[in-house]
């Protein structure tokens, strides 16, 4: 096993620095995307084991297959990913001037397919790799170059946060079939890299139905690969290859931990006791309504009781902006109707907490794609919680707020 991380999933240079040092041993490498990951990719590595695997994936233009191609100059274990066709007359155009024998990967596309919200990209439909007929292309075209052992890597990926190990053992068994095919077809097959996927039980309920949690352990997810791989290459007799994967969110999700302080707390239902409601200086509608309020509340009817006072509430407004009403009468009727609310029982005392902490910069994925972060107190563990409530951010921005635990 010779794994890598994904430099997009956090390109803080401290966790990178750190992922390579500490993963020397196991030989751990990293993977690119882009051209300036590739270079901040090479620069790290250089610190790191030579064996360690730099894999180049994403679209690619011929100045990130020359930096790729330079990567093997500097004796980097460096895999030039094809993601679709086009790009293979590139590597061989420019390995060919630079007088460098690289080494290829293919990104397969698999019929297997993730249906979660993180999925859109795996299947037959999916955005980057190649379907079975660009794959013999591929082959052909580096048969006829002489170039066919450069090709050593077969990468595929069905999605992140995979839900079962169902699911990921059917996949990774397709693309054992497509590993052991194109080692018959005559190329130097060395590596399996099953993508990311390794998923994050966010939500604590260790289920296959949601999109944040996940029916496996990591135990469970290394045993389902590897079984996976092992039977279909026993079954073929081919030579069992390394396994490669580039799990991002299962090393660095747990990498830090955010503590922020809740300045201030307000209930949103207060009951008040210093405004009396006196039923001089209302108007035959609203005394009507109090009327009605008042015969529900004695017969218990919840119901009536709470469509009573949303009319009261209303009618009382209504007079406020035309004038009929002052501040104290209305203050009256929203005590009165707050008082009412919670003696039935009706009431939801949540409390908003007003916390020094910009939603968007500090957890961006929470208010971008509702990424469920656990949040849990740092005081009073030892007491029961009586109180839900809300996080808001001290801006008046109607987004910044976590409600969802």
């Amino acid at each position: 096993y010779q794994g890598v991380y994904p430099v997009k999933c956090n390109q803080d240079r401290f966790i990178i620095e750190d992922i390579v040092e500490f993963g020397s041993s196991f030989r751990f490498g990293l993977e690119a995307g882009s051209k300036p990951e590739i270079l901040l990719a090479m620069s790290c590595l250089c610190k790191g084991n030579p064996e360690a695997f730099l894999v180049c994936n994403g679209f690619k233009d011929s100045e990130y297959i020359s930096l790729a191609l330079f990567g093997r100059k500097l004796e980097l274990n460096t895999v030039i990913v094809l993601e679709q066709e086009e790009e293979l007359d590139l590597v061989i155009d420019l390995s060919q001037k630079m007088n460098v024998r690289p080494v290829i990967g293919l990104r397969a596309k698999l019929r297997t397919k993730h249906s979660g919200h993180f999925g859109s990209t795996s299947g037959e439909k999916g955005k980057f790799g190649l379907t079975t007929i660009q794959i013999l292309r591929v082959v052909r075209k580096l048969s006829q170059v002489g170039m066919l052992d450069c090709l050593q890597l077969l990468h595929f990926h069905i999605g992140s946060q995979i839900p079962s190990t169902a699911l990921l053992s059917d996949g990774v068994a397709e693309a054992a079939q497509l590993y052991c095919e194109l080692v018959r077809l005559g190329a130097h097959m060395k590596v399996i890299d099953i993508g990311g996927g390794l998923g994050i039980d966010y939500d604590g309920s260790k289920s296959g139905e949601s999109d944040l949690s996940v029916a496996y352990s990591l135990e469970e997810y290394a045993a389902a690969v590897v079984a996976s791989v092992r039977f279909v290459c026993d079954q073929k007799s081919v030579k069992h290859p390394v396994i490669c994967s580039e799990s991002g969110r299962a090393i660095v999700s747990h990498h830090s931990v955010l503590i922020f302080e809740a300045v201030s707390a307000g209930q949103q239902h207060e009951t008040p006791t210093d405004h009396q409601f006196m039923l001089e200086g209302y108007s035959e509608e609203v005394r009507g309504d109090y009327e009605n309020l008042y015969g529900a509340a004695m017969r218990g009817d919840r119901e009536s009781c709470l469509l009573y006072v949303d009319q009261l509430k209303q009618r009382c407004v209504e007079g406020f902006k035309e004038g009929s009403l002052s501040i104290e009468q209305l203050a009256g009727v929203d005590g009165l109707c707050e008082w009412v609310i919670k003696a039935i029982g009706a009431s939801d005392p949540v409390l908003t907490y007003h916390v020094n902490l910009s939603v968007f910069t500090s957890i961006p994925d929470f208010w971008g794609i509702d990424q469920l972060f656990p949040i849990v107190p740092i005081h009073k563990l030892d007491q029961r919680p009586v109180a839900r409530g809300i996080l808001s951010d001290l801006t008046c921005d109607s987004d910044g707020k976590i409600d969802k635990f």
